[in-house]
């Protein structure tokens, strides 16, 4: 199953990706499991995440734009401080993107352009390239403009929107015409040259985007926002267990480790068998956060399509997986197919192991 089955177009532009955690320790943050997820095992009623931020340069022009830039350190000064005061969201930072980036050498002044998956949420956007003052910061308003028109004018007066959004400058939606579709996902080509292209995908809050980077003229990164927040929203599905099959010892695990009060049914033997489960792990809570279920759900399904790619590695904002696989960060992503990095990832949350593991009961 290549790229091309998910209709995207041959090309050889590409761009880099640089995966930084602006969350450097997860066991600081705590996010309300109910708010996004279902069903709650006992003792699991929170969550410890990640926060991606991605610098994606192309390698043709040397544009670099930022997707997504975490909260910040000073959260009170932030462009929607409400947002902070008012979650149930613990999320301390030690060192916000923008040390991040200057620590490892990337001159705040070529950045370009900031893609905010969400717009909305204080982990994605309450931070500010600071000395970029010239960086036109893009969002994707959509159908956004009108419903937030309130929470828009709150980030032009809040104390650090003349850094975020120099003399209030707006740009219009880059989705307002979508050129393409890429596995269902309306598409629109950021540089022109097919090495990335901002997604349309809906159903969490308006206007959520995400992204696909092609890091080599073959394979691609899925930038999936808060697409999902968890990768038990995503996987298994019936075409993952085909083309990339769970190793044997997960298998086996899983019959004693997954809960069957949580997770029926069980089998003849009164386990769990992950094997059989065709359907993801975690659905949407319908008392949560996400607008829009069954767009969310059927979002879901198509990143499930590109999960299931052998040529596309998708990266939602909040992880837990990578932390334990991939880390330390920033890491760059281009070689994850040489490196394995999929193959390494894609199963990891139902390992009991690994820190995203929730399937049964916590004493």
């Amino acid at each position: 199953m290549s790229f091309l089955e998910l209709g995207i177009p041959a090309s050889d532009a590409t761009v880099s990706v640089k995966a930084f955690n602006v969350v450097t320790d997860m066991r600081a943050v705590s996010v309300p499991a109910g708010a996004v997820m279902h069903p709650i095992p006992t003792g699991r009623d929170t969550f410890g995440v990640p926060v991606f931020a991605f610098l994606i340069e192309n390698a043709a022009t040397g544009q670099r734009v930022m997707f997504d830039l975490g909260p910040r350190k000073d959260q009170e000064n932030s462009a929607l401080p409400g947002t902070i005061k008012a979650s149930d969201v613990i999320m301390p930072v030690e060192r916000d993107i923008t040390e991040q980036l200057v620590d490892h050498g990337v001159d705040l002044e070529s950045i370009s352009a900031a893609i905010w998956s969400l717009f909305t949420a204080a982990t994605h956007i309450l931070t500010t390239l600071v000395t970029c003052r010239s960086s036109p910061l893009q969002q994707s308003l959509c159908s956004v403009r009108r419903r937030y028109w309130k929470a828009m004018k709150r980030i032009r007066r809040a104390p650090c929107s003349r850094a975020i959004l120099l003399a209030g400058n707006w740009c219009d939606s880059i989705l307002t015409k979508p050129r393409s579709k890429s596995g269902g996902f309306k598409a629109k080509d950021y540089f022109g040259d097919g090495s990335f292209c901002i997604l349309d995908v809906p159903g969490h809050l308006a206007g959520h985007v995400g992204a696909l980077a092609r890091v080599t003229p073959t394979s691609f990164v899925f930038l999936g926002g808060d697409g999902c927040h968890h990768p038990g929203m995503l996987r298994p599905t019936e075409k993952l267990h085909r083309h990339f099959p769970c190793p044997g010892h997960l298998l086996a695990a899983a019959r004693r480790s997954i809960s069957v009060k949580h997770f029926p049914p069980a089998d003849a033997a009164g386990e769990f068998d992950l094997a059989a489960r065709t359907t993801p792990m975690l659905d949407v809570s319908e008392e949560g956060i996400y607008e829009d279920k069954p767009t969310a759900r059927s979002s879901i399904a198509k990143m499930g399509d590109f999960d299931a790619n052998k040529d596309v590695f998708v990266v939602i904002a909040h992880d837990e997986t990578l932390q334990d696989v991939i880390g330390p960060f920033p890491v760059l992503l281009n070689d994850w197919k040489a490196k394995g990095l999929k193959d390494r990832v894609l199963w990891a949350f139902v390992d009991e192991a690994n820190s995203a593991f929730r399937f049964n009961d916590k004493v």
